[in-house]
């Protein structure tokens, strides 16, 4: 019959390896997604589409959703930065969605 003694090592590793996975994660920011680290080119606007008021009208719209989008992606950038410890930044606060009714 094995002792108690060489029952309680395995036992006492696990222990000590489910607390360490445990502490490894509490504290540490999650990664901005990489998509937030690649340049969105610029919508480009076509010749002819000078002579359509609807092709300026889209045109526009994507450059400003465009605008948007990059705006929200600094914002992201920033605020992992700043709990990053980065210091002297003022980021905007998250989008946060309307809530319905």
């Amino acid at each position: 019959m094995r002792s108690t003694r060489s029952l309680m090592l395995p036992l006492a590793l696990a222990a000590s390896v489910s607390l360490a996975s445990g502490c490894a994660t509490k504290g540490t920011p999650a990664f901005p997604p990489s998509a937030d680290l690649a340049v969105e080119p610029k919508p480009v606007l076509a010749p002819e589409a000078i002579y359509s008021e609807a092709a300026l009208d889209a045109y526009d719209i994507a450059i400003e959703a465009r605008g948007d989008r990059l705006a929200a992606q600094v914002g992201r950038l920033c605020r992992f930065f700043d709990t990053m410890g980065m210091e002297r930044l003022r980021c905007p606060p998250p989008d946060v969605p309307p809530r319905p009714g």
